[in-house]
């Protein structure tokens, strides 16, 4: 894909159809009320990635403490693979604007390889593992330390 501009910023409840469209395209775990509750969660912080007048990816993590918990995160298949991923996880941290040091948390379905592949590229590192979490799989548990 050649280069393209696209904008983050904080997801609109007039996004959360196009947000539901991407998650049920990727791993459908979130069903469409969750995300509706993150704008009633104080501690939320919930971005959008959009290209032209399409939301293209989004984000939603927890900033609590000096911990950001990346709750779901999820880009469109054709915009897979260029950074846009990166770019959302980026902006959280920028957001969080919390203290060194401060670590980011994820937890993703252990079959999940290009989630997995992704994270360790990002410098995450395995932390642990939950037994037959999800109803098919084991959730990995990774995380990164943000420090001085």
């Amino acid at each position: 894909m050649s280069q393209f501009q696209y904008i983050i910023r904080k997801a609109l409840p007039g996004d959360i159809d196009e947000i539901y469209r991407i998650e049920q395209d990727s791993s459908a775990l979130w069903k469409r009320d969750f995300f509706v509750r993150e704008f009633k969660t104080d501690f939320s912080c919930f971005l959008v990635a959009k290209y032209k007048k399409r939301i293209i990816g989004f984000a939603v993590a927890w900033l609590v403490s000096n911990e950001i918990q990346l709750n779901n995160i999820a880009v469109e298949r054709e915009f897979r693979g260029i950074g846009i991923g990166e770019k959302l996880i980026e902006q959280i941290v920028e957001i969080s604007a919390m203290r060194k040091p401060f670590k980011i948390l994820i937890e993703l379905k252990e079959k999940n390889i290009s989630a997995y592949k992704f994270y360790i590229k990002l410098g995450f590192t395995k932390t642990g593992l939950r037994k037959d979490y999800y109803n098919d799989d084991n959730a990995l548990l990774m995380e990164k330390t943000y420090s001085e």
